[in-house]
């Protein structure tokens, strides 16, 4: 039971990673098997079809995901590193992810990626609503409402998770988010958090 748990894993991985590469609506079972190395009868033991493995490889990334920002927000730091570390997390992320994937998800698995988006939504509403909190406690944030804040961010990040968009922007995606996070970071920043969010992120250059 323990194998057959650890070879499904094995595939979710893997098959992201081919995924995030090479788009999902070209990428055929026959050229995942082969990536893989294994058969396709071993991953028609795991899952019904290509749209049930897609949807269960993209369940695992967000489950992932949840887990990393968890593990961020736990750690023993202030405020300040904790934005620099869910950053770079998220940023190392995004930029795993190609064009083509988002595009393909967005066009061939609409239902797939409004869990997507709902995940977000919701992870985003509730990691922001902590860091909000524990900002005003140390005064690093200034006293706007959190609802505005994290509404604000949230809805321009699902407008420049798009390829046309950043097709017309001339930009990438990392470049994107790191204008975004720092447009909305430095009008919620008071000059004592400014200061402790750009020490941070100089230590995480230094490493």
């Amino acid at each position: 039971m323990k194998k057959n748990h650890e070879e499904k894993q094995r595939i979710l991985k893997l098959v992201n990673d081919l995924f995030y590469r090479n788009g999902l609506y070209k990428t055929t079972m026959d050229e995942i098997a082969a990536e893989l190395k294994i058969s396709k009868k071993t991953i028609y033991k795991y899952f019904d079809s290509k749209y049930d493995l897609v949807k269960e490889a993209t369940r695992n990334m967000l489950k992932e995901s949840g887990k990393k920002m968890d593990t961020a927000l736990r750690k023993n730091e202030d405020l300040a590193s904790k934005l620099v570390n869910l950053m770079e997390n998220y940023s190392n992320e995004v930029c795993t992810v190609s064009e083509k994937w988002i595009k393909d998800m967005r066009t061939h698995y609409p239902e797939i990626w409004k869990e997507i988006e709902d995940y977000r939504n919701e992870k985003i509403y509730m990691v922001s609503k902590k860091l909000i909190k524990m900002g005003a406690k140390e005064k690093i944030l200034v006293d706007y409402p959190p609802e505005i804040i994290i509404e604000s961010y949230a809805s321009t990040m699902r407008a420049i998770v798009n390829p046309a968009f950043l097709l017309q922007c001339k930009c990438t995606m990392q470049q994107a988010i790191d204008f975004v996070f720092n447009i909305h970071l430095n009008g919620i920043l008071t000059p004592k958090g400014r200061l402790k969010y750009y020490e941070g992120k100089k230590k995480i250059k230094k490493k």
